[in-house]
This record gives C-alpha cells, structure tokens and sequence, in this order.
C-alpha cells in the first residue's frame, strides 16, 4: 500500500451534519473544506495504486450520499505554459499547435477569446515522441486527467456504460 494525496470535488457543499458523516464513512484520511461554494476534499489515501485510491474515494462519497463531480489536476495547460515547460518560444509553440510547423498531429487545443488550453500530459508526450523533449509528464499526472476527464462526463449525464468495453481493450 501507497499513499495518494489528490483533491475531489464535490457535486455540492456539505453540511455540518455531513463532515461527520463523510468522517463515519470513510474520510477519515481526508480533510473537506468548500471553495467558492463547492465542496472538496483534499484526500490522502493509502491504496495499491492511484486508481484503486480513485475508485474507494468516489464509493465513500457515494455513501455519503455525494457525486464526486472532478480531481483537481493542472493539465489544462496555456501554450505559454507549455513553451516554458519544453524551452521554446511561445510563437514556436503556437505554430505547432495550429500545424503551421513540425510533424503534425499536435495534440487538440480547445481555443476560446484569446486564450488557447492543450492538454500537459497528451503535449508532453507528443514533444517526447517528435522532439525528443525530456519534459516532466508522468503517470500520475496522466491519470489524474483520466480520472478528471471521466468524473466530469459522469457529472454532465453522460453514459460511460459502452465504454467499459474499450476499457479492457
């Protein structure tokens, strides 16, 4: 057993009533709290894996009578971000991402009013594979944005029953 410290949010605040049971059920490991009116809980569960402490986590909420809605993770990354992460300029970076220069393929951007996001984990290894760029990205970090990615649909109604089957593929 390892321990994995993360952050769950909540699909709402909890009551006084409630920190006592989220305790009884579970989160004994755990300190909750609210931010800007969100419940969250900042987790620190011993687990074989991260996705085993994922999985207990969301089951001890479930109990609690909680929807765990996301994981805090920073892989929602600007392209300025990314260029001080990989030693480019932000121009070089910015080419790339729109296909301009390089390989192709870079991984999707979401672009909204003067602002473009990319996922750190997914651009991190598209630099390791073209460019052979040593830039931190690892499995936890990969992980967590899975994790988060899933929690997020789950929260938005979205069946995530037919995939199961890719799951095991």
């Amino acid at each position: 057993m390892a321990p994995h410290e993360f952050t769950i949010f909540l699909d709402r605040a909890p009551s006084d009533e409630e920190y006592d049971v989220l305790y009884e059920v579970g989160f004994d490991d755990s300190t909750p709290g609210t931010h800007a009116g969100r419940g969250l809980i900042h987790v620190h569960r011993e687990a074989e894996s991260l996705v085993e402490a994922i999985i207990s986590v969301c089951l001890d909420a479930v109990r609690a009578g909680f929807q765990v809605v996301a994981l805090e993770d920073e892989d929602l990354v600007s392209l300025k971000t990314v260029a001080e992460r990989v030693g480019r300029t932000y121009e070089s970076v910015r080419l790339l991402a729109h296909g301009k220069r390089g390989p192709g393929g870079f991984p999707p951007v979401q672009s909204g009013d003067g602002w473009t996001l990319v996922s750190w984990a997914a651009t991190a290894d598209w630099f390791r594979q073209h460019y052979g760029t040593d830039v931190t990205s690892d499995e936890r970090e990969r992980t967590l944005a899975a994790a988060d990615h899933l929690l997020r649909a789950r929260a938005l109604g979205i069946d995530l029953t037919p995939l199961v089957p890719l799951a095991a593929a």
